[in-house]
């Protein structure tokens, strides 16, 4: 069975999370509300840009965390092919996903 391996988030910057992603929840909401209202598509591609970009934020400050804590501890523990793999599936799943 494979160990479960959890985040190494300080509160603090799992709070900041929380709340971006929060405030992306909101936003999104907020561009559901505009499609409802049949509001112009321009306006609605923009609003969809910009939970994106706040998106890729969460996503670089969880990456910045993983690469000061859970890459460094794989590495000190001996598991540097397995912290390579795991980066690079950040990697290729990133680029999907462009």
């Amino acid at each position: 069975m494979t160990k479960r391996r959890q985040s190494s988030l300080s509160p603090e910057r799992k709070q900041n999370i929380l709340n971006r992603l929060k405030s992306v929840r909101g936003h999104l909401d907020g561009i559901v509300k505009m499609v409802d209202d049949d509001t112009y598509c321009v306006q609605v591609i923009k609003q969809i840009a910009a939970v994106r970009g706040a998106l890729d934020r969460v996503s670089r400050l969880e990456l910045q965390n993983h690469l000061e804590h859970c890459v460094l501890e794989q590495v000190q523990a001996g598991e540097g092919e397995a912290a390579v793999a795991e980066l690079m599936d950040i990697v290729n799943l990133r680029q999907e996903v462009a």
